[in-house]
């Protein structure tokens, strides 16, 4: 069996015609190095940036009156929640009542309890644009812990958000 002899390409270590290999051909034109990026190339950027702002903008100013008319209605739910507690628990009446802007956490409205708290919830620490009604205001917890048929409706913007309480006190999102 007669054995086949490989062929190998060596590389040219001679220093003549240095660079070049077999089947290489190096007479190609040099480009310059290019450094940076031109003017049209920032231009397509800055409008795409600018396009995807202008579509960004308006989204995220209704994702934060949502965040906003939400956090706000879990804060109210818990003060709620929490009067109609305070009442059985203290057996006193415990009211919160509502304006446009703020509500009052267990509210003095007698101008004779000496134990309430008149805790002041102002909704534009929530955001700016937040309004609360309320079919009944101010809404009162007996001592039993009841209360009358009510809603309370949060909105801001086009959202907006309803607790319903009913008789027998209880709170919550309708």
């Amino acid at each position: 069996m007669a054995m086949k002899e490989m062929m190998r390409i060596k590389p040219n270590l001679s220093g003549i015609n240095q660079g070049r290999q077999a089947g290489v051909f190096h007479n190609v034109p040099r480009q310059r190095n290019q450094q940076g990026f031109s003017l049209l190339e920032l231009l397509i950027v800055m409008v795409i940036v600018g396009v995807i702002t202008a579509i960004a903008i308006p989204a995220f100013a209704d994702w934060r009156e949502r965040q906003a008319v939400r956090n706000i209605t879990q804060t109210l739910l818990a003060h709620l929640k929490q009067a109609r507690v305070l009442a059985v628990s203290e057996n006193r009446s415990v009211r919160i009542s509502f304006s446009p802007k703020f509500y009052v956490f267990d509210a003095n409205t007698a101008g004779s309890c000496g134990t309430c708290r008149n805790k002041q919830v102002n909704l534009s620490q929530f955001s700016n644009n937040l309004s609360v009604t309320s079919d009944v205001t101010p809404i009162s917890f007996s001592s039993r812990g009841t209360a009358g048929n009510t809603t309370v409706t949060l909105s801001a913007g086009d959202n907006s958000n309803k607790i319903k309480i009913n008789l027998i006190g209880r709170a919550y999102l309708q």
